[in-house]
């Protein structure tokens, strides 16, 4: 149940002009925001939130909202103790937790002090030769030029006679072209595509027309179709190392992290393991 109004303008001139103040009366009460069962919220809890030029109406929209969420919480939180099962054991789960923050904070030290990251093409190479049956391909995989272009397009006889040549130098001036008319295109000869989203590209009555050769201008309707397949992967092959390389990258540098932490732990055992730090009661 909220408090009077007046309580919270003088909580907000408490907020503020504490604020304000560099050194705070020790001996000044700690009001109380709210209550729920055992929880209590004071003022010094909300700290922060207030900012020394907020209006009155702001500061009190702020501590209300704020009061609120904490209320939600604690009476959750309340409901969720009830129901704790006799046998768990709390105090064990808060040290599983703590220690799993404090290991995750000191490897990701680790990490950044002693962690290779250089990961060279050599180094990819190596690891996809080795390991190639885990890379087959789970779907085809294409390299295409493709322009979209309306037949009405101005662009149409400047496509075509680029289309005839595919000439790199002049693909710079054709995307500009393209750009301006807002067409659909892709030409980025050395990317690797799933040939399901290029055949979502094109009309259903187009899509039987892919082949691995195919170099044509197929039309439908208002549009013009300009492709060609550059290269095709079908499922079940295995992939360019360009297609894997950073899945390969991350599975390079997962392994060097699980060898850096257990290096470190056999150095760290090896260090302390006849100390007087350690005693093992079982051998």
């Amino acid at each position: 149940m909220w408090c009077r109004s007046g309580l919270w303008l003088a909580l907000v001139l408490v907020v503020f002009f504490a604020s304000c103040a560099s050194e705070p009366p020790s001996d000044t009460p700690d009001p109380v925001l709210a209550k729920v069962y055992n929880k209590t919220l004071i003022l010094s809890d909300i700290d922060g939130i207030v900012e020394p030029n907020t209006s009155p109406e702001d500061s009190v929209h702020l501590i209300q909202s704020f009061v609120d969420r904490w209320v939600h919480e604690a009476i959750l939180m309340h409901e969720a103790e009830k129901h704790v099962s006799q046998d768990m054991d709390l105090d064990k789960l808060v040290r599983d937790y703590r220690s799993s923050l404090v290991l995750n904070n000191f490897e990701q030290e680790l990490f950044k002090s002693e962690l290779d990251t250089v990961i060279t093409d050599e180094d990819v190479e190596q690891y996809f030769n080795a390991n190639k049956e885990q890379f087959r391909l789970r779907y085809s995989i294409v390299r295409y030029y493709f322009i979209k272009l309306p037949v009405v397009s101005q662009n149409v006889d400047y496509v075509k006679q680029w289309w005839t040549s595919k000439e790199p130098a002049l693909m710079p001036d054709l995307k500009q072209s393209l750009k301006k008319e807002h067409a659909y295109f892709s030409l980025h000869p050395h990317q690797w595509y799933a040939l399901q989203d290029l055949k979502k590209k094109l009309p259903k009555n187009l899509r039987s027309s892919l082949s691995p050769s195919l170099d044509d201008v197929l039309k439908n309707n208002n549009y013009l179709y300009f492709l060609k397949i550059l290269e095709m992967k079908k499922k079940g092959e295995f992939p360019p190392i360009s297609f894997v390389r950073e899945q390969v990258e991350k599975i390079i540098l997962h392994g060097r992290k699980m060898k850096l932490i257990e290096d470190k732990k056999a150095e760290l055992y090896k260090q302390e393991v006849n100390s007087d730090h350690v005693k093992i009661f079982t051998n």
